[in-house]
């Protein structure tokens, strides 16, 4: 049985995004024909350790990279600080896997996470096969629809700055990017930054995005049309999300068109924003605000829907729109990043990025088409259940155990041209 070591800064079992990633990785590769070696933080220490525990997972080991408390500190101060913490976290959990390699030999390397490819791996240093993804990263938000982060597009612009700066200072990006033996994007913006350094050494595109077999319903959720049309949005309330935009679209949707709006999500910079986004654009008496609900209760809010609504302006390959896509939703989303790769015109409508004008007049004349066509929104809705089931876990995990980890320990004249 061959040995893997997953690299997983973030890896909490029950969560979503990175964490649930992480923890997806480790626990399903150890359940399908692989030693598992699992390098973590220690936060998620006292969730794994009782599963482990259990015996459910018996070919998966949990290391917990510990770095100094002064170091911890770091973690929550800033974009800088967390980036810091990140790269000292990643150097550390590399020397542990050093010495790992020398009493129980690893045969391929797999980071996970964090998915940033700016940010890269200190595990080349091993010079294992090794996979590098899939990661993001190289998304940028259009400068055009800066107004709707608001005070914090000054941090999202240096957000922008640290992760170029990064490409040049930061050796885990570029020898990562260029030593990978297999390197894997989630988007075309990261495809194009990859190439810099690699422009002809093999880099395959995979979503990062999955669902649980568990998560999709068994058939498609049959969205019987009412007289009103049921927008729903979801999410953290997250300056990049720019539920300000949805809103705003809302309000230019013609009056005469019944239709209202759900949010769920009740965490995050903006929520002090939201009462009066409602009052602005005069759209109070059409949105139910029903604040963070329980990854369970969202299912029963995507049931009741009639549409889904995205207007994020920076996203990798956002998981939301997968899950509405499983519960039978068209998707009104823009032509931008992840989300103009993951839905196309057979599951919804993507608004191009222009003026703000042009954006929210698009968007609000995109939920008038919706209202207007209510066979071809269902028939969007059956497109998009029928491309989830093509994007769960299981079907992921085995791209990699059926055709990516094979090809690369079968090829160690790849290994001969590390440093």
């Amino acid at each position: 049985m061959k040995t893997v070591l997953i690299s997983a800064y973030a890896c909490i079992p029950g969560q979503g995004s990175e964490e649930g990633t992480g923890w997806t990785y480790a626990s399903t590769l150890s359940q399908n024909g692989y030693r598992v070696h699992c390098l973590t933080k220690k936060d998620g220490q006292s969730v794994i350790d009782p599963i482990l525990a259990s015996g459910q997972y018996p070919n998966l080991t949990v290391h917990y990279v510990h770095v100094p408390d002064w170091v911890d500190t770091f973690c929550g101060k800033g974009l800088i600080g967390m980036y810091f913490h990140y790269l000292y976290w990643q150097w550390t959990a590399s020397n542990l896997a050093l010495a790992l390699d020398k009493t129980d030999p690893i045969d391929l390397i797999h980071h996970v996470s964090y998915g940033s490819i700016q940010l890269g791996s200190f595990m080349y240093r091993l010079h294992k096969p090794f996979v590098f993804g899939p990661v993001g990263g190289g998304q940028r938000a259009p400068k055009s629809l800066k107004r709707y982060f608001g005070s914090f597009w000054t941090r999202e612009w240096m957000r922008d700055w640290v992760g170029t700066l990064l490409q040049y200072v930061n050796p885990a990006f570029y020898r990562t990017v260029r030593q990978a033996d297999q390197l894997i994007v989630t988007n075309l913006d990261t495809l194009r930054l990859a190439r810099t350094l690699r422009p002809t050494a093999p880099v395959e595109r995979i979503w990062d995005a999955s669902l649980s077999r568990t998560f999709l319903p068994a058939e498609p959720i049959q969205h019987t049309p009412g007289a009103t049309l049921k927008l729903l949005w979801v999410g953290r309330l997250l300056p990049r999300k720019a539920l300000e935009l949805t809103i705003q679209a809302l309000g230019q949707v013609d009056p005469a068109i019944p239709v209202t709006l759900t949010i769920v999500g009740g965490k995050g910079e903006m929520v002090d924003h939201v009462p009066g986004y409602l009052e602005r654009y005069g759209v109070a008496d059409r949105v139910d605000w029903v604040g963070h609900v329980t990854f369970q209760q969202v299912k029963a809010y995507y049931e009741q829907s009639d549409v889904f609504f995205f207007t994020s302006l920076r996203d990798s390959c956002p998981h939301q729109l997968l899950e509405a896509m499983a519960y039978s939703l068209p998707v009104v989303t823009l032509m931008l990043h992840g989300q103009a790769e993951l839905v196309d015109d057979s599951t919804g409508i993507r608004v191009p990025v222009g003026t703000e004008e042009q954006v929210v007049a698009a968007l609000a004349r995109a939920i008038e088409w919706m209202y207007h066509h209510p066979a071809e929104r269902l028939a969007m809705g059956q497109a998009g259940y029928d491309f989830a089931q093509t994007q769960l876990w299981d079907t992921k995990i085995r791209l990699f155990t059926d055709r990516i980890y094979p090809a690369i320990l079968s090829e160690p004249a790849v290994l001969a041209e590390h440093d």
